[in-house]
Parts: structure tokens; sequence; C-alpha cells
């Protein structure tokens, strides 16, 4: 049994219903507390089974055996059944020996796992609010717990309709200026405001000609900005002494010839550091209204920013895979470290200040990257020490250092939540029915938030404990037990074999001295024995 999962699982025989003219193949299920049980079932609900995990865990499945052709006129042969028995037990073997597809619904229903072993159920997160009405699929928010502000940058995610409104936006020569706001709006940004009762209430909304794609809330200087499609930049100041009910300043900076990727603002200097899909990081002094950095770090599309006030740094990431870290202390940013990660299209940074730890994303493969970025001031000793191997085309990543947990918003609308100490997958959750975008994890309320392309956005309390806290503490003394036990036996048998070797390597007149009478010392007098050969 994996000492990871809390059951193992196993094909351990099959028979032939002449009734039904079906085949069951006996499944065996033990789990840590020596429970166990036994169940049947046909092919196709093996099948069904790995329709059902492939919407959670996508191709991160053991494959089921091939499914032979056969004919009302040929039957399986014997040794056809025999095959398959051996390809299903290794695949229900397989699923067993992984935490998160044991706690999986469709595997808990499968093995009647609740029916024999309700101890072993993992807790799984529940859903406690929503929100709807969003005009378009959601790209990014914000959400500042302290204010009770909420924004959120939604864009229409369909082609066809974006295409349709560029063409009825398009202005002509002769036309007249229609103003800033979309005559078809193709994104957007909605402000919301909890009221006394809790709930959120939309304040208003600013409509754009291109998609928005992402923005960034400096609530100290009660500056969002906004990054299109376009390459452009929204800049709003949106002041609490108006109770945040409307934008008073509005400033359209054509910032890049791309979309804009990440955005931070350095409101003591104010200064507007963006990046793009046109390979730029631009920093832009609004004070005086000039660039005053214009830097290609390498070759390849920028893909993600993150800004450090504390650190004074910015951390880039490119589509080919490497993370560029700069210092911000001067006028123009210094590159001071470039880490390469062998992976592709890095999405998503965060930081744990307190463990000194940047969390990312790779797009392509899933994969989890965790630098060690040091003290800060020491990042230029910066360097990669640990991947994670999650679900391919993944979108974005959040963290509880509180908890040590990583969660990973995926392209099937599923959030892979991570166990950072054991570098075990926790739990699956099927959370919408698009990609998901954007994640925030509330430390203070012990909640994550999710948005996706399906324009809801939702909030998800997270168990206390995962399992019986007892019920893994006896299955841990139970594994400490077995380990105990086996390092005995397999210190016996190196002691045999060590042995065994030492009697072979002797000679005759040595092996002969274990033939002779010997003599054994009882109480006051010697009593002759005689050894067995």
């Amino acid at each position: 049994m994996d000492s990871k999962s809390p059951i193992s699982a196993s094909v351990i025989s099959f028979r032939n219903d002449p009734n039904d003219d079906a085949i069951y193949y006996m499944i065996q299920v033990k789990n840590k507390t020596s429970d166990v049980w036994q169940l049947e079932k046909r092919f196709s609900q093996f099948e069904d089974l790995a329709k059902k995990l492939k919407v959670l865990f996508g191709e991160q499945l053991p494959s089921l055996p091939k499914k032979k052709y056969v004919t009302f006129l040929v039957g399986k042969t014997p040794e056809d059944i025999e095959k398959r028995k051996a390809g299903l037990d290794e695949f229900i073997q397989n699923l067993a020996s992984r935490p998160e597809v044991v706690a999986s619904e469709p595997l808990k229903q499968f093995l009647e796992i609740e029916k024999n072993a309700k101890e072993i159920i993992v807790n799984p997160p529940k859903q406690i609010f929503e929100f709807k009405g969003f005009l378009h699929g959601i790209r990014d928010f914000t959400i500042s717990s302290e204010q009770g502000l909420m924004f959120v940058i939604t864009s229409d995610c369909s082609v066809i309709n974006r295409l349709d409104a560029y063409l009825t936006n398009m202005k002509a020569p002769w036309e007249s200026e229609k103003g800033d706001q979309a005559l078809i709006p193709v994104g957007c940004v909605e402000c919301w405001l909890q009221q006394e009762s809790g709930e959120f209430s939309r304040l208003w909304v600013k409509m754009y000609n291109s998609q928005a794609i992402t923005c960034y809330w400096d609530a100290a200087a009660s500056v969002l900005l906004v990054g299109l499609d376009s390459g452009s930049i929204n800049y709003l100041y949106v002041p609490e002494k108006e109770g945040f009910k409307k934008f008073t300043e509005s400033l359209e900076i054509e910032q890049h010839t791309d979309r804009v990727m990440g955005l931070y603002y350095d409101n003591k200097r104010k200064y507007l550091h963006s990046i793009s899909k046109d390979r730029k990081y631009r920093v832009l002094n609004l004070r005086k209204g000039e660039l005053v950095a214009d830097i290609e770090p390498d070759q390849y599309e920028l893909t993600c920013l993150l800004g450090s006030e504390e650190r004074k740094k910015t951390f880039v990431g490119d589509r080919h895979g490497e993370i560029f870290i700069y210092d911000i202390m001067k006028k123009r940013p210094k590159l001071i470290i470039k880490i390469p990660t062998n992976q592709l299209f890095i999405r998503g940074f965060f930081i744990d200040n307190q463990r000194n730890y940047l969390f990312s994303i790779s797009h392509e493969n899933g994969v989890i990257l965790i630098v060690d970025i040091q003290l800060p001031g020491r990042e230029q000793y910066s360097k990669e020490v640990a991947q994670l191997n999650g679900k391919s085309k993944s979108r974005e990543i959040g963290w509880s250092a509180k908890r040590g947990e990583i969660y990973v918003g995926n392209i099937d609308g599923t959030v892979t939540i991570w166990d950072a100490r054991k570098s075990q997958q926790l739990y699956v959750l099927k959370a919408h029915d698009s990609d998901i975008t954007k994640l925030q994890w509330l430390d203070a309320d012990q909640t994550l938030l999710t948005a996706a392309k399906d324009k809801v956005i939702k909030v998800w309390s997270m168990p206390q404990h995962w399992r019986d806290p007892k019920i893994v503490e006896k299955e841990l003394e139970q594994d400490q037990q077995q380990a105990k036990q086996q390092n005995v036996e397999q210190q016996y048998k190196k002691a045999q074999q060590l042995f065994d070797q030492g009697t072979q390597d002797d000679d005759e007149d040595d092996m002969a001295v274990w033939h002779k009478d010997q003599q054994r010392h009882s109480d006051t007098k010697y009593e002759d024995i005689v050894e067995l050969k």
C-alpha cells in the first residue's frame, strides 16, 4: 500500500455470468485500519469511471486495457480475459495509490468507500457564494478585503463576436469622434463595493473597444490600471473619499503595440511598470509623462509580471520559461539575475516573503516551479529548488502560507489543490465550466476565489481538516509499525545472506567443526550436544 494513500485496491479474480452473458471482475479494497471489502464490476463500469475521472484529471490517468473487437460469433478466449484482468488490476492499483484520485467523487462511488470505510473520506471544499451577471467572460479581478472593494475585468471570449464588434466600432476618416466608450463593448471593468449587509453591489462599469486583459489596484493611491489587448493601458483614479462611486480621472496610455500581460504601479514615484506580448518591459513616469525604461529582456513574449514593494524588485516571466528579477530602486530597472526553468510559458507569480519562495507555473505542461529567492537584497542568489508535475494548460496559481497549500487553476475549469509540504495533490475541485482565469486566496477569511470565462466568480471555503486528524494519526502509526517490521525483515534477510555467503566461502576443514560433538555449559557440568547437519 502506498504510504501516501489511505487505501490499496486490486483486481483479484473474475467470473463469467451466463445469465447476462457478462464478465465480472472482483476488486479487493483495503484501508490502513485493516478494513477489507470486495466488489464486482463489469468492464463497461471501468470505462465509465475513466470518463468521469478524465473530467477532473485530464490526461494524468493510467490507460485502460484496449477493448478488443469481438463479434457475436467469436467470444473472448481465457487468455483475452486474463490479459484484460491484468490490465484492469494495473489501472485500479494506480488510481488507488493516488490520494487526490481516492478523494474524488467518481472513485469514492466506484469503490463504495463511503459505505465501507467512511473515515478515510476527504472533506471537500464548499461553495459559499458566487457573483453572477457579468457582461462577458472574466479575465481578471482583484479584491481588497479591507476596503470591501472588487474590480472585475471581463472580455468577450468569442472571436466572431469580437471581429464583428471591431468592424462596427471602427471609425471611417470622415466620421466624427464617438468618445472613449465602446459602441459594442468588447471588454470592460466593473467596480463592486461591499454593503453593510455583507453583499456586494455593482457601482459602475467602464467599457472598451478592445479586450480588457489584466488589472492592478493600488489601494493606497486609489489608482486602477487596466491593460488592454490593443497594447493600451487605462489609468483610472477612483478616490475613496467619493466612496469609489466614480472615477474622477481617466487616462489612455499608448504603452505597447500588443496585448498587455502584466501591470505594477510604484505609487511613491508614480511609475507605471508593464509588460506585453510585444516582448517589451516598459516603465512610464506618470508625473512627467515620459518613458524611463524600454527593456527587451529576451527575444520571447513576456507573459507575467509581479512587483514587490517590500523587496523593491519586479519579477518577469516569458514564454520561453525564463524568469527575470529586476532591482527597481533606481530610475531604470536593473537586471540582477535571469533564471532558466527549462519549462515553457510562465504563468502567474506568487511570493511568500516569510519563506522567501517564488511560486509560478508553466502553462505548457502544468509544472509548478518553486524558486528560493533568498532574503530581501540577496535575490541575485535565487535558484530553482523544486518542481511539481501538474496538469497541462494551467493558467493561474495561488498560495496559502498559513495552510501550506498551492492552488492551480486549469483550462478545464478545475482547481488542483497541493500540499506543498508533502509535494502531493490533495484534491481536484471542479469549480467552473470553462477556463479558470484568476485565483485569489483570502488568508483572513480562509477562502479561495475563483473566476472563469463562464462569467462567474465563486467563493470557496476550505475545510479546516481535509481528513479526521485522529484517523490520519492512526494510519501514520500503522505506517511506522509496518516500516519498522519491514526494516527488521530486511536486516534479518541481509544477515542471513551474509551468513550463507560466509559458510560457502569456508573450506571443508572449517565446515567440519560444525559437525563435531559440542559441549554446552549447564549449571555445574558440561553436556555433550550434536549440531544438526
